[in-house]
């Protein structure tokens, strides 16, 4: 809806609500009034036809006293009925064609030292003010009553009604003139800012107001030109900004790329280091130790001297030789276990799990559900270091007494989680604690899987256990089919 409608309807709506107002308080006020003088007109009616009967009723001319009354209700359109009532012997004189009213006697009683009385009646269902005076000054006994009626009540209030009406739609049609008049003055230059602003909108900057006027509307336009310039000035500054923040961000991107392919090469160099370790403890080391041990059982054959001293000690050196070969085996598998590179990633886990946990006493389950092809050696790797720290993390500090592990591979999203019962610890303080010593494993955790794109979910409570949850997305290169099969399988270890 337009301003200047707006104007016109609210200019209009508060002339038709003071008009209203109006006619009210002065029907009111005219009601009041007219009703007290239709009171005064009717005691003084009253007066003078009683003085121009009193003498004829008196003189018992009765049918003289009606014609006059008649006479007096024909001379007067206003006047309803009149009629004398002595209430001494109850007789009366009236002009009702239809009897006299049941109830009239006692509705409008003259008190005893009463002038006159007056009271507002319903006669027949029409409104009459009834009027009552002694026929005789000093003698109440016989009263003379006149009703005036309805209309000599109301025509004067309706004519002034009418009155008002006609003035208030004449208000109207007048100030709906000025409201369009004012509606020109006011509209025109906000119609000129208007159109600025659309201009504004389309990126039209450089348009500037031109409007004479030194009123609100004039230091309106003034604001509205210097809000444009300070405007231009700022999407200028914004367009520079955004520039080198375009330029700081190619940077940026440049630099996490840059960090990104370290990290890789970080990871990678520690696995191609692991890998070498365990190839030459494997091949060389492991075969001298066992070299050593059959050099020493033949050296125990063919001793000159069967002593028994010298068997036992022989025998303790042999022990020791092959614990030696044993460890051996386990920190070769500890640095890159080849059953990961041979079978994959679920022997590997479950033969981690059951080497570590279960000379400990700790029970070890392993689950696994839609497992049926070999990942890419990056994601296996990932996984298996992930459950390695976790596992390890269990028989150093955890004190649990079981472990369970589920891998699941739905479509292109693979999940491991790894439950234990143990003491737990709090998990809120976790990434935020300064003293990072006690958390490098679960930081490298995280790194690893952020270097896939996954995420990983650590919830721990003290005295509730640890729950770690890995979520990766797989893609097409992930899917390295190897004719390895693993299937939904599970295994369950005792103490």
């Amino acid at each position: 809806m337009r301003l200047s409608h707006k104007i016109i309807y609210m200019t209009s709506g508060i002339v038709v609500v003071m008009g209203l107002v109006t006619i009210i308080a002065i029907n009111g006020i005219v009601k009041s009034a007219v009703r007290s003088s239709i009171e005064q007109n009717g005691v003084v009616l009253a007066d003078n036809t009683s003085s121009n009967v009193a003498d004829q009723y008196l003189d018992g001319k009765l049918l003289t006293v009606k014609s006059v009354l008649k006479n007096q209700i024909d001379s007067n359109k206003y006047i309803a009925y009149a009629y004398i009532l002595n209430r001494d012997n109850g007789s009366e004189i009236d002009t009702f064609q239809q009897g006299f009213p049941e109830g009239l006697v006692l509705a409008d009683p003259l008190g005893k030292g009463q002038t006159y009385v007056t009271k507002l009646l319903n006669i027949n269902g029409s409104l009459v003010l009834d009027t009552g005076v002694p026929l005789v000054r000093g003698l109440n006994s016989i009263e003379l009553h006149i009703g005036l009626t309805e209309s000599a009540l109301l025509q004067p209030i309706s004519n002034i009604s009418w009155m008002i009406a006609l003035l208030t739609l004449i208000g109207i049609i007048i100030g709906n003139l000025a409201a369009l008049v004012l509606s020109r003055f006011i509209t025109g230059p906000l119609e000129t800012l208007s159109r600025q602003a659309v201009r504004i909108g389309e990126g039209n900057l450089d348009d500037k107001i031109c409007l004479n006027s030194k009123d609100e509307v004039g230091h309106l336009a003034q604001c509205f030109n210097l809000m444009t310039s300070q405007l231009k000035e700022t999407i200028q500054a914004l367009q520079k900004r955004n520039q080198e923040l375009s330029q700081l961000s190619q940077k940026l991107g440049e630099r996490e790329d840059l960090l990104e392919k370290l990290w890789h090469q970080v990871i990678s160099a520690q696995e191609e280091e692991r890998k070498r370790i365990a190839r030459e403890l494997h091949d060389e080391t492991t075969q001298s130790i066992a070299a050593i041990t059959i050099g020493l059982k033949t050296a125990e054959e063919i001793l000159p001297n069967d002593h028994q001293k010298g068997i036992y000690y022989l025998e303790q050196v042999r022990n020791i030789a092959g614990q030696v070969v044993k460890e051996l085996h386990n920190i070769v598998y500890d640095l890159r276990p080849t059953i990961l590179d041979d079978l994959g990633l679920v022997p590997a886990l479950r033969w981690y799990g059951e080497s570590r946990l279960s000379p400990r006493g700790v029970e070890f389950e392993l689950h696994t559900e839609g497992i049926d092809s070999r990942f890419s050696t990056e994601t296996e790797t990932t996984l298996f270091r992930i459950a390695q720290e976790a596992i390890s993390n269990v028989f150093k500090h955890a004190q649990a007494t079981k472990v369970m592990l589920i891998l699941i591979q739905k479509s292109k999203r693979l999940r491991m989680t790894i439950n234990d019962d143990g003491q737990g610890f709090s998990s809120q303080e976790m990434w935020n604690t300064t003293d990072n010593e006690g958390h490098l494993g679960l930081l490298g955790m995280r790194e690893r899987v952020g270097l896939l794109g996954g995420t990983i979910t650590i919830t721990s409570k003290i005295g509730e256990g640890t729950e770690i949850i890995v979520d990766l997305e797989l893609s097409q290169r992930e899917f390295k089919k190897e004719g390895t099969s693993f299937g939904n399988n599970s295994t369950s270890l005792g103490r």
